[in-house]
């Protein structure tokens, strides 16, 4: 093989552009003992690429789906998902319980002195009323500090 070729090749190896069969005629090359000196250094790639598939593993990998349960982990898993279930009832008794309490004491409340509650909003509106119109009566002194500052201004 020329040399021109397979620098050609290796270049499109290293910009991963080259196909499985320009690959395998690298790896004949470099795994062959005419490696010009230049390229040497390209050797041990190849070498450890041809290793790894020599390798055979002496586990076999199993594959597992997230959603399948695992023997260690049910009863963990289970004791979780009743004291979730447990915790969620327990809420809903307390609010149901707290609810109930709530309806006995709004049962049990005095009657409202509508006459009363009357009385009161209308004392507060005329004290709201007097500070009005306090503050419309600050507002005209306000006026005539205004009227006094122009004056000397334009003076």
């Amino acid at each position: 093989m020329e040399l021109s070729n397979i620098k050609t090749l290796l270049d499109k190896y290293l910009e991963a552009e080259t196909t499985l069969a320009e690959e395998k005629v690298l790896e004949t090359y470099f795994l062959s003992d005419h490696v010009t000196p230049e390229l040497q250094e390209y050797i041990p790639l190849f070498n450890f690429f041809e290793n790894e598939r020599s390798l055979e593993t002496s586990e076999e990998i199993e594959f597992k789906m997230p959603f399948e349960v695992e023997e260690k982990r049910s009863n963990r898993s289970l004791i979780y998902k009743w004291s979730g279930i447990a915790a969620s009832v327990a809420i809903l008794v307390s609010v149901f319980i707290f609810s109930q309490q709530q309806k006995d004491t709004v049962s049990n409340q005095a009657p409202v002195e509508y006459e009363l509650a009357m009385q009161n909003t209308q004392d507060l509106l005329l004290m709201m009323t007097d500070a009005v119109s306090n503050g419309k009566k600050q507002l005209t002194y306000l006026k005539e500090i205004n009227q006094t500052k122009n004056q000397l201004i334009n003076k």
